[in-house]
C-alpha cells in the first residue's frame, strides 16, 4: 500500500528472539505505532506501519529494540537498542535535556515509504 512502511531487521544478534519499533514524524509530532499494536514480534517477522497522511519525512525511531527472555523468562534481556528521537539524555534533577549524549542515539531514518530492512551489523535503514 502507498502509505505503509515495512521494516524487516537484517543481522539481529545470534541470540535475539524478539524485536519491537515505535517511530514518529521528523517534527517529534505524531507517534507512529505498527498496525497490529505494539507487541514483541519475532526477530523473523517484518513490522509494518500505516503512515497517516501529511506526516512530515525522514521519520524517527523512537525506539528499537532487538531482545531475548532470560533463562527463567522473567525478564527481556535487550541485545541491541537505537533510538533516532533525541540525541542527548534526560536530567531528573532539572527535568530538562542535558548536554550529556545518549548511547543509544543514532543518526537513523526512514527517507519515505517502502520497504526496509534495519541492518543491525551496520547500523542503518536499507532498501528491500
Amino acid at each position: 500500500m502507498a502509505n505503509e512502511i515495512t521494516i524487516q531487521l537484517k543481522n539481529p544478534p545470534s541470540e535475539a528472539t524478539m524485536w519491537q519499533l515505535v517511530l514518529c514524524d521528523w517534527d517529534i509530532t505524531v507517534a507512529i505505532h505498527q498496525i497490529d499494536g505494539l507487541a514483541l514480534l519475532d526477530v523473523a517477522e517484518p513490522i509494518t506501519f500505516e503512515i497517516p497522511s501529511g506526516v512530515q519525512f525522514p521519520l524517527r525511531i523512537v525506539s528499537l529494540q532487538v531482545s531475548k527472555w532470560n533463562e527463567d523468562k522473567t525478564a527481556l534481556i535487550v541485545l541491541y537498542e537505537i533510538q533516532s528521537f533525541r540525541p542527548y539524555q534526560w536530567d531528573f534533577d532539572k527535568m530538562e535535556w542535558s548536554d550529556i549524549p545518549d548511547p543509544t542515539y543514532k543518526e537513523v531514518f526512514i527517507p519515505e515509504y517502502g520497504s526496509y530492512y534495519y541492518n543491525v551489523a551496520a547500523e542503518r535503514f536499507e532498501r528491500v
